[in-house]
C-alpha cells in the first residue's frame, strides 16, 4: 500500500505540474503600466514634452478637473507648497482631466477649446502652477480613475506615494514625503518647459 500511494502521489504532483504551466502558457500576458517618467505630457499651447523633461528632484503630479470640488480645494494648498519648494528642486505639474482625454488626431483643436476654461479657473483660484493634459490613451494606462488623485515621484521618476483624494492628513504626509526627497542626494537641475 506504501508503494502504491508513492505512485499515486507522484502522478498527482505530475499532473498537477503539467496543469499550471497549461495554464500559466494560456494565461494573457499582463499588461505593464508605463513607466511615469516615459509618458508624455501635452502643455495648453499643445506641445507634448516627455516627462522626464520636467522632473524635479521631487515632483507632484496632480491630476484634477475644473468641475471638482476636492480638487478646488487641493490646488490652493498645491500652489503654496509649489511657492515654498521650487526653488528647492520641487516641481507640481497640474494635470487636467476635464475632458476623457485627448485623441491624438486632435490634439490642437481639443486643447484650444478646453484652455479658456483652465486658463479662468487658475485665474480665479490664483494658480500659476505648470498645466498640462495627457491623451486619451496615457489617461487609461495610468488608472486615474478619480479625482484629485496626486502622484509623488522622486527625482528618477518612480512613484514613491499616491493620494487618491483629497485630505488635510495627506497633504500634510505629502509635504512630510516632499522634504524628505528634497533633504536627499544631490540637487536635481529643473527644466521648466511648457505649462502655464
Amino acid at each position: 500500500m506504501t508503494r502504491m500511494r508513492k505512485i499515486v502521489c507522484t502522478l498527482l504532483f505530475g499532473l498537477l505540474l503539467v496543469a499550471g504551466a497549461a495554464a500559466q502558457q494560456q494565461a494573457p500576458a499582463q499588461q505593464q503600466p508605463p513607466r511615469l517618467s516615459d509618458i508624455e505630457v501635452i502643455d495648453l499651447k499643445a506641445q507634448p514634452a516627455k516627462l522626464a523633461t520636467v522632473l524635479g528632484k521631487a515632483t507632484v503630479l496632480n491630476f484634477w478637473a475644473t468641475w471638482c470640488r476636492p480638487c478646488r480645494m487641493e490646488m490652493p494648498e498645491l500652489q503654496k507648497v509649489y511657492d515654498e519648494l521650487a526653488s528647492k528642486g520641487l516641481a507640481v505639474l497640474a494635470v487636467n482631466v476635464d475632458g476623457a482625454g485627448i485623441a491624438e488626431d486632435q490634439l490642437a483643436e481639443q486643447v484650444a477649446f478646453m484652455r479658456p476654461r483652465i486658463e479662468e479657473f487658475a485665474r480665479s483660484a490664483g494658480i500659476s502652477l505648470p498645466i498640462y493634459l495627457v491623451d486619451q490613451r496615457t489617461q487609461a494606462e495610468l488608472g486615474v480613475d478619480r479625482i484629485p488623485m496626486t502622484v509623488l515621484l522622486d527625482g528618477k521618476g518612480q512613484v514613491v506615494r499616491v493620494y487618491p483624494g483629497f485630505s488635510e492628513e495627506g497633504m500634510r504626509d505629502l509635504r512630510e514625503q516632499i522634504a524628505t526627497l528634497l533633504a536627499t542626494g544631490p540637487r536635481k537641475a529643473v527644466t521648466r518647459k511648457g505649462g502655464k
